[in-house]
């Protein structure tokens, strides 16, 4: 595929354009698949993000079983699938969750849950939770015996793929009519960051590589989703830390401020959380989003 651009960014001898042709913004040139293989499968869980595999034993396991039944997030997830989906199918596919044992809740309410996880260790890992794993790439789906999904998980993977419009094409096809699927990826180059970038004269160094190779806003994500047969239906994000950047708080610069980061964000959630204001506070995330800030898309679109 032949990718058109003008506008790019440079870091680390790697280019970033505003592709015209994906009408989102990723590394060029594109990374092949097998450059990534080993990666995923064998790295990124012990280098990049390392995860105490040594420490995993029964009671290990079951203590993380007792705290993803409490989980607030996954019970926000589970309850607002369950109020999108318009098919009586009730079987999860998560993509690429790693450690994350969000498929042992959904297994809980008694839902068919399979997982699709490139990494040897995290697939093992959740297999303890009595979750089907397929130990593999999302690229090979099509030769997976997996049909009729009506919720699909793919949270902060999108920026990992080398093709993102085939992957949700291919997702599609498995999916029930009226199924969701919910995606969450950064929100890169967004306007908070690129005023960030004008008035600070500065690189963007939310760029991570050589992993992240797709860097999404909600612009960009929503029109993916509709070009592969989704429509989106809800969106929001978290605190919006080119916020912080803009007003000159920039955690990029040294680690001390980048120690004040999660206890600001953490205080202002917490004012709203603890007096009685949570509404609020999520009805304010729900706003930013629709005007594109935030750090994180949390988006969810329905197959037609």
């Amino acid at each position: 595929m032949e990718h058109q651009y003008q506008q790019y960014w440079e870091k680390d001898n790697y280019r970033i354009i505003d592709c015209r042709t994906c009408r989102f913004k990723h590394v060029y040139p594109v990374p092949e698949f097998n450059e990534l293989q080993e990666l995923y499968q064998e790295k990124y869980h012990r280098q990049i993000k390392p995860f105490p595999y040594d420490k995993v034993d029964s009671i290990y396991i079951e203590r993380v079983k007792t705290t993803a039944l409490k989980n607030t997030r996954y019970k926000e997830i589970f309850f607002r699938v369950a109020e999108l989906k318009k098919t009586a199918d009730n079987s999860f596919l998560d993509i690429g969750c790693g450690n994350q044992p969000l498929g042992f809740f959904f297994l809980d309410k008694g839902w068919g849950v399979n997982v699709i996880e490139p990494s040897l260790d995290a697939a093992e890992y959740l297999r303890k939770f009595g979750i089907d794993v397929y130990n593999t790439f999302i690229e090979e789906l099509q030769s997976l015996p997996i049909q009729h999904i009506s919720f699909v998980n793919l949270q902060f993977v999108l920026e990992h793929i080398t093709n993102p419009f085939a992957v949700l094409t291919e997702i599609n096809k498995v999916m029930s009519t009226g199924g969701v699927i919910r995606l969450c990826v950064p929100n890169d180059f967004s306007e908070g960051q690129l005023a960030y970038m004008d008035k600070y004269q500065a690189e963007p160094r939310w760029v991570n590589l050589p992993d992240h190779i797709n860097y999404f806003t909600f612009k960009s994500l929503s029109e993916l989703l509709a070009k592969t047969g989704f429509k989106e239906v809800y969106r929001t994000t978290n605190f919006p830390l080119e916020f912080l950047l803009m007003g000159g708080l920039n955690y990029y610069a040294s680690e001390e401020q980048r120690k004040k980061v999660g206890p600001f964000v953490k205080n202002f959630e917490d004012a709203f959380r603890t007096t009685g204001r949570e509404e609020l506070l999520k009805r304010y995330y729900e706003g930013l989003a629709q005007q594109g800030f935030g750090r994180s898309i949390y988006m969810y679109a329905i197959k037609e």
